[in-house]
């Protein structure tokens, strides 16, 4: 009798806790499971008539098992609210040794291009002014 009657008030300073827990959450504005609150009663009852069964059992499985999902939702509502965004930072990002570099040799190669043979006849001679005005644009 005596280990039943512990075990009955240790459930019911479960189910207190539990109870006092959710009421938390609801003033938190989160929305708990109100049902497992219902089945640790109807637990508590089964200990204390001592019916205890394979239905309080499952039950008992059930209760540990919505605790469970509920402490990894709020572990993941925390991590979220952790999070964090960083402002655009404005770096400039120049490397004025390669571009230099890259521009002189694309003079030199334009210089190299500009240098038309005398071999050309007028029609392609225009046709190369042409492209090289249009690539220095």
């Amino acid at each position: 009798m005596r280990a039943s009657a512990k075990l009955a008030a240790q459930q019911e300073a479960l189910r207190r806790q539990m109870q006092s827990l959710m009421d938390k959450m609801k003033n938190k504005g989160k929305n708990p499971g109100g049902d497992i609150a219902d089945m640790m009663e109807q637990t508590e009852k089964d200990i204390v008539n001592k019916q205890i069964s394979n239905q309080t059992m499952k039950r008992q499985q059930d209760i540990l098992s919505k605790l469970l999902e509920s402490e990894k939702a709020e572990r993941e509502r925390e991590q979220d609210e952790q999070r964090k965004s960083n402002e655009a930072k404005n770096e400039i990002l120049s490397n004025p040794g390669q571009f230099l570099e890259y521009k002189r040799l694309k003079e030199k190669e334009m210089e190299l291009l500009n240098t038309v043979p005398p071999s050309l006849t007028p029609y392609y001679k225009e046709k190369v002014n042409n492209y090289f005005n249009s690539v220095n644009k």
